[in-house]
């Protein structure tokens, strides 16, 4: 990210007044702090523009976006990235499919009237540097095609769905669920028990999730020693897992115990599941002795009981670095983006 956001050359207004974009990429600017004082286009505002990427830009208050969006009558893909102090991300939209804010500084993400939208992602968006104050990421029941979702983390991210703060308690009912999403991806802690069940109580709020992507975090901490299984033994069925999901994906592997209580989990109640893909960390990757180790563990998996009669499980080397990116993610030909 730039390092003083603060002394970024302000947008030129002649830019802004442009009609005649179809793609527009404003890069390392500054905008103004009201929205009425933001010019977006001619009197009609961009009536062509398909795809708005924001690279490096510092824009203060949400108003300004609020206001530079609502000038996009056909814009279908918006995208932000390395941005600072947007105060809030309000997707109101007839026309976006697919929104990406990646390495962003965001206060609050809302999914409003986007009938159209397919895809959102969230890539590290934080409120600041110290992660002490969650980004609030609400979604609306206004967004009824809205297929992909994620990286949502519960250590960083206040999941809102309609009017319910979603919490390890929440009861499940029609008004906390999203049964449009199909592709969901988590970032989650296994370690840390407060995490785990929200990992729980959000995988109920997708009950139609087919592919789900798990990226372990515990490496930002190190291996944990700590067992979930008991809450992992006790835990009711969660009907995506159950009935739905085909492939998950478990990235950044470390083969923790805490990790191996949820394959554990995922074994004995994932009735439909067709592929388990195990990405292994770099730094076992590196090492034959930690990727025998690992291989072990999970092999021993296949000597319980799996409810799924036939399911394949593969472990692999890590993402290639790059591979997943900010262009892929946005590319709707894509299906499955963090694949």
């Amino acid at each position: 990210m730039p390092a003083d956001f603060d002394r970024l050359p302000a947008v030129p207004a002649d830019i802004l007044r442009c009609d005649s974009f179809r793609r527009l990429l404003l890069g390392f600017w500054k905008f103004p702090d009201a929205g009425t004082d933001l010019p977006a286009g001619g009197a009609d505002g961009f009536p062509h523009l398909r795809e708005l990427i924001m690279f490096g830009n510092n824009m203060p208050g949400g108003r300004d976006l609020d206001h530079l969006l609502s000038r996009c009558p056909v814009l279908d893909t918006f995208a932000v990235s390395l941005s600072k102090m947007f105060e809030r991300v309000h997707l109101r939209s007839q026309s976006f499919r697919c929104v990406t804010l990646w390495h962003c500084f965001v206060e609050e993400v809302a999914v409003m009237d986007s009938p159209l939208l397919e895809r959102l992602i969230l890539w590290e968006i934080v409120v600041g540097e110290d992660f002490s104050v969650p980004v609030r990421v609400k979604i609306a029941h206004g967004a009824p095609n809205l297929r992909v979702l994620g990286y949502l983390e519960p250590r960083l991210h206040q999941l809102q769905i309609g009017d319910i703060v979603i919490k390890p308690d929440t009861k499940v009912s029609l008004s906390t669920m999203v049964p449009s999403v199909k592709i969901l991806a988590l970032k989650v802690n296994f370690g840390v028990l407060e995490e785990v069940k929200m990992l729980a109580s959000i995988l109920r709020c997708f009950p139609n999730v087919d592919t789900l992507h798990i990226e372990s975090v515990i490496a930002a901490g190190g291996p944990t020693g700590r067992h979930n299984a008991e809450f992992w033994r006790e835990l009711r069925p969660i009907k995506c897992l159950k009935s739905q999901v085909k492939k998950i994906f478990i990235h950044e592997f470390l083969g923790d115990q805490s990790e191996i209580d949820f394959l554990k989990f995922v074994a004995r109640r994932a009735e439909k599941l067709g592929a388990l893909l195990v990405g292994v960390t770099g730094e076992i990757f590196a090492s034959a002795r930690k990727v025998s180790e690992v291989m072990a563990k999970v092999a021993a998996l296949s000597c319980g009981a799996w409810t799924c009669d036939r399911c394949i499980v593969l472990v692999v080397g890590p993402r290639v670095e790059n591979v997943w990116s900010f262009r892929k993610a946005s590319d709707l030909s894509v299906k499955d983006p963090f694949h």
